[in-house]
């Protein structure tokens, strides 16, 4: 608890130094004035320790805060080895900060203003995104009226969506002058310069409209007017890959107004804002889709779980990202699944029970709790950050705990959960796609709504891999207690994968490794007539099967062929 403070406080200096040093309001900062004031740290005697610290960045060319701190930590890191302890990271930040070049008042001003116009933005959440929307035009008005060149420009603004295919660009938000014109309105890849920007990644400028005939106009007389134009991806700088465009131009005005460059810098750090708005927004949705996966196993396997409730633990804004609020947001109940379209924000000081959730929140700590006469086993949800973003409490009813089966298919289900959100942020913050079946190869659409039964089904093969011989060799020797239900199970697993039936003790050389490497989403698996019998058998299963001698075995092959029947039925599904 006393690092998870330390690391909070040293991070919260960082993000400060970082806003000081910011002084284009893009978000980023260049990182060749940082390594030549550390270069001096220490009048240069540590040069070289610095050098090797910065090695890791040679290829970088701007930073992110997160990506400021990281640096300095590591920095930190690596002096306080080289020196042999004592290193303070304040003084690494001290030193920074006396060697910053002073501003001009007029500077330090317009700076100061638009840090917190971006502080507001960042502080509206991501589940009200008119609100959102509106904020952003007001305060690109604004800070025009108060920055730009006299006299005030009138500016037209839009921000437009990509769709799930990513070929269509959608107008989601726009100033009141272009909401007949824009406002849902659809531009489709090829036409205008839009994608273009999205391919290259970077903001485009237009000065004189008139003659630029690449430029897509909604309004053909607005083909005869000029203005300036300028078109924003919103992306992180991370990302590869943009979530849509923040477009601004003075088409309307009834003189050509251009802009300058100071203007165009904070329109960067406005869709670099929104961006990071809009990966919550998509961590969300595809949580949303994880949770849904999750019940219905939820319905398949654990019949005596009566509710299950999602709460997140989210914060209260993106500018404190440590003070945080439960809200409940989905509820699972009786085979139906209820999504709050309002989440339900929780005062724990209403209700004992909500201590028990704040508890788990705050610590991080799964628990089990009983409350009026009911057992809530409540799992804590982990980011990258080591912080809890959400919890999923598990309802059984009076009973104290769950039966063997449905327990042990609960504590994996919850294992799926975590690594499904971990592969989630990976994607969303460093732009790494993991694909591991042919489906995911063929739609980003099903590969994320089906991440949770695709990350299961590969922990089976990984715990396939882990078996021994020896216990693999036992269960086939015990074949004499086997009924004709475990003889089913391995008969078509045996003829799926190896398109006939092997000999028990041909498993552990002749099975085991194919149902590892098995696709059951290939095309030449999915068209197999022998999945016909797998439904029948798993609507039917006597779960009494797991109780007998070796009987982890025959569950590791039930849960294979449970996972790879569902993967292959909703791949081959339009």
């Amino acid at each position: 608890v006393q690092q998870r403070i330390t690391d909070k406080q040293q991070r919260s200096h960082s993000d400060l130094l970082f806003e000081k040093m910011n002084t284009t309001c893009t978000g980023v900062i260049k990182i060749e004035q940082l390594t030549n004031i550390l270069k001096q740290y220490k009048e240069g005697a540590a040069l070289e320790t610095v050098e090797l610290a910065l090695q890791a960045y040679q290829d970088q060319t701007q930073l992110s805060s997160a990506q400021f701190f990281d640096l300095l930590v590591n920095v930190h890191l690596t002096l306080n080895d080289a020196m042999g302890g004592g290193e303070k990271f304040d003084d690494l930040l001290k030193y920074i900060d006396s060697q910053l070049p002073p501003l001009n008042s007029s500077d330090r001003t317009r700076i100061h203003n638009r840090q917190q116009w971006l502080k507001r933005i960042r502080n509206i959440s991501f589940r009200t995104l008119d609100n959102l929307y509106k904020e952003v035009m007001d305060i690109i008005q604004k800070d025009s009226d108060t920055f730009g060149n006299p006299p005030p420009k009138h500016l037209s603004i839009y921000i437009a969506l990509l769709n799930d295919d990513r070929n269509q660009l959608r107008y989601v938000a726009t100033t009141k002058d272009q909401e007949n014109l824009l406002l849902d309105k659809a531009l489709q890849q090829g036409e205008g310069v839009s994608f273009q920007v999205l391919e290259t990644g970077k903001w485009a400028y237009f000065n004189q409209t008139k003659k630029h005939t690449r430029i897509k106009f909604f309004n053909p007389l607005a083909q005869k007017q000029s203005g300036s134009f300028v078109i924003i991806p919103l992306k992180r700088l991370q990302q590869t890959h943009a979530y849509g465009l923040l477009g601004i131009d003075t088409i309307q005005d009834k003189k050509e107004k251009a802009f300058v460059q100071h203007e165009v810098q904070f329109y960067e750090g406005i869709a670099s804002a929104l961006a990071d708005i809009f990966t919550f927004v998509d961590f969300d949705k595809n949580m949303m889709k994880i949770l849904q996966r999750f019940t219905y196993w939820i319905k398949q396997r654990c019949s005596n779980v009566s509710t299950v409730d999602y709460y997140t633990y989210e914060p209260a804004s993106m500018n404190n990202p440590a003070e945080r609020l439960l809200k409940h947001v989905i509820r699972y109940s009786n085979g139906n699944l209820t999504t709050f379209d309002k989440p339900k924000t929780i005062n724990s000081r209403e209700q004992v029970f909500k201590y028990h959730l704040e508890h788990a929140a705050v610590t991080c700590q799964s628990i089990i709790a009983s409350f009026l006469g009911q057992t809530h086993m409540i799992q804590a949800i982990r980011g990258r950050d080591n912080f809890c973003f959400a919890l999923i409490d598990t309802i059984i009813g009076e009973k104290e705990e769950l039966q063997s089966s449905e327990k042990q298919d609960l504590i994996s289900m919850y294992t799926c959960i975590s690594k499904s959100v971990d592969e989630l942020e990976e994607e969303l913050i460093h732009d790494t796609i993991k694909r591991v079946l042919n489906y995911e190869q063929k739609s980003d659409k099903k590969r994320l709504t089906y991440i949770f039964d695709r990350t299961w089904y590969t922990d089976i093969c990984d715990t396939i891999k882990q078996l021994s011989s020896e216990k693999v060799q036992e269960f086939i020797n015990d074949k004499t207690q086997w009924n004709d239900e475990t003889k089913q199970i391995l008969s078509l697993i045996s003829r799926i994968v190896k398109q006939k039936e092997l000999d028990p003790n041909e498993y552990i050389e002749g099975l085991l490794p194919l149902m590892i490497e098995f696709d059951p989403t290939a095309e030449e698996h999915v068209q197999n007539n022998l999945w016909a019998g797998v439904e029948p058998l798993i609507q039917t299963i006597d779960r009494s099967i797991w109780q007998q001698p070796s009987s982890d075995v025959i569950k590791i092959f039930y849960d294979w062929l449970n996972l790879a029947y569902e993967l292959k039925t909703f791949s081959k599904a339009q």
